[in-house]
């Protein structure tokens, strides 16, 4: 079960800044938003298999979100509903599970890459990796773009219609900016030029490399309390709030050891795709839409030890 750490932070809007030394995560899965002096019901993915949401009375919606968590994703991470709600008030809860998996299973290894000062583990594709293993997942990869070991953007299909882009990529003014970027690169290649003259595919002469994620943040949207929700009785809202959850990597093969020169970002390679620092992870759905369902700026290797150790 993942531990709600002060080094990541969900964040209510791509609007938000990208600080240094922080996990940032976007999740557009909360129901409200305040309008005009009100809560306002807005589009979501409540009722998609990753989210769950409730607003009304607040006690009534806290144990039915709390019912339908365990249900759909099992125990409720410690700390991501309130003990107890408010009295007479209205709440408004919400949930989000986000954890692509993938057809075919990456391999992984315990020790994969120094990030910052420290080791983390991995998954992906390196030259130690088997015939079979390799050119299975290799399959679910797009390279939308490779500059050099700091700047590329890659693709991994997942289940679904869910697709999982990861970059390496200069730290940009906010999320909304670094996420745009990718969507854009993603768009471009779909085109006919980008066919045509797209990034080189990811073959044997590359290594991939990503640190397994299983974070958990929490925010409360302290912007709806008290306001009275739109079209209702004019009760205020009492308590809101969101958690989010995001899995990446869970469902690689079992680790291997590292040798001792596979570890880090293995110069031996013509390119190499490896997070070792800073980078981004957007979750999206079908095109042509692009839905972002989630967006990830992972910056603290402090949340990224203990992957792989246990998929509860």
């Amino acid at each position: 079960m993942p531990v709600v750490s002060p080094a990541t932070v969900l964040v209510p809007s791509l609007s938000s800044p990208i600080p240094e030394g922080l996990n940032l995560i976007f999740s557009p899965d909360f129901p409200l938003e305040e309008r005009g002096g009100k809560a306002v019901a807005v589009p979501h993915a409540a009722e998609a298999p990753w989210s769950v949401a409730r607003v009304g009375r607040a006690d009534e919606a806290l144990r039915d979100v709390a019912q339908e968590i365990s249900r759909r994703f099992g125990p409720v991470p410690d700390g991501a509903l309130p003990e107890r709600a408010p009295g007479d008030v209205l709440g408004a809860y919400a949930f989000s599970f986000v954890r692509p998996s993938f057809v075919s299973p990456f391999a992984s290894q315990r020790e994969g890459v120094f990030f910052g000062e420290r080791v983390v583990p991995v998954f992906g594709l390196w030259k130690d990796v088997d015939d079979v293993t390799w050119s299975r997942a290799a399959a679910q990869l797009r390279n939308h773009r490779y500059r050099d070991v700091d700047d590329f953007m890659i693709e991994i299909e997942a289940k679904g219609d869910e697709r999982v882009v990861v970059a390496r990529c200069p730290r940009r003014e906010t999320l909304g900016a670094a996420v745009a970027e990718v969507v854009a690169s993603v768009r471009r290649s779909r085109s006919w030029r980008g066919r045509w003259f797209g990034a080189k595919p990811f073959d044997r002469s590359c290594a991939l490399r990503i640190p397994p994620l299983d974070l958990c943040a929490i925010r409360v949207q302290e912007e709806l309390i008290g306001k009275p929700l739109a079209g209702g009785d004019g009760s205020p809202i009492g308590d809101a709030r969101h958690a989010v959850r995001f899995r990446l990597g869970w469902d690689a093969l079992p680790p291997s050891e590292p040798g001792p020169i596979t570890l880090g970002r293995g110069d031996a390679y013509e390119r190499s795709f490896v997070c070792n620092g800073p980078f981004l992870v957007v979750v999206l759905g079908a095109p042509p839409q692009d839905e972002v369902r989630l967006a990830a700026w992972i910056a603290a290797p402090e949340a990224l030890e203990g992957a792989i150790a246990d998929a509860s």
